[in-house]
């Protein structure tokens, strides 16, 4: 069906991949390795990476504006319980979302509306999700493009990246905290 589309097919694609992030029963596998199979591993991979992050923070945001009580109507008991169980409060909470996007064939999509209940800001989300999609759909869309051992060097890594990243700006916030926080020596100011 892309195929017939021509050069509408990348933003059919795109729609496609968004679409089936914010409709959690649909899985992605059957749309990225075909994503793989038209555009190649490294536009596939590009162009469902646009889709996931769009549709990942349009269900993030839906699971915001709309509440817990709304995402558990569209979320299974089962994947919620997993889900706060893992989830926690504050750093915690980015640390799990961060690490189970970078996981091949884990539903990361509930995962989503989950995140929007977090105290989690938007833009920490997008960031996450601009980092961990990617690589955990990195796997699919080299199995359409006929490169699977590529895509598994490329998904390590990705992988690899992310958590340097990652790492990054957790360092990066922790010597902030540091400087600003008052010491016994540097009481900061009185009152």
């Amino acid at each position: 069906a892309l195929e017939r589309l021509g050069p509408l097919a990348p933003i059919a694609f795109v729609l496609a991949e968004a679409l089936q992030v914010v409709i959690v029963p649909i899985p992605s596998q059957p749309i990225e390795i075909p994503g793989g199979y038209l555009f190649g591993l490294v536009g596939g991979t590009a162009l469902a990476s646009l889709g996931a992050v769009a549709g990942s923070i349009i269900a993030f945001a839906l699971g915001r504006r709309f509440g817990r009580r709304w995402v558990e109507r569209r979320i299974a008991a089962d994947v919620r319980a997993r889900f706060d169980a893992w989830m926690g409060r504050g750093h915690r909470a980015e640390w799990t979302v961060f690490w189970l996007m970078l996981v091949p064939a884990f539903p990361r999509d509930p995962l989503c509306y989950l995140a929007g209940l977090t105290q989690l800001t938007t833009m920490r989300f997008a960031l996450i999700a601009v980092v961990g999609r990617p690589t955990g759909l990195v796997p699919w869309v080299a199995i359409g493009s006929d490169g699977i051992a590529l895509g598994v060097r490329l998904q390590i890594w990705v992988a690899a990246a992310a958590g340097a990243v990652w790492l990054g700006y957790v360092a990066y916030g922790y010597v902030r905290r540091r400087l600003a926080a008052p010491t016994e020596t540097n009481p900061g100011p009185p009152g």
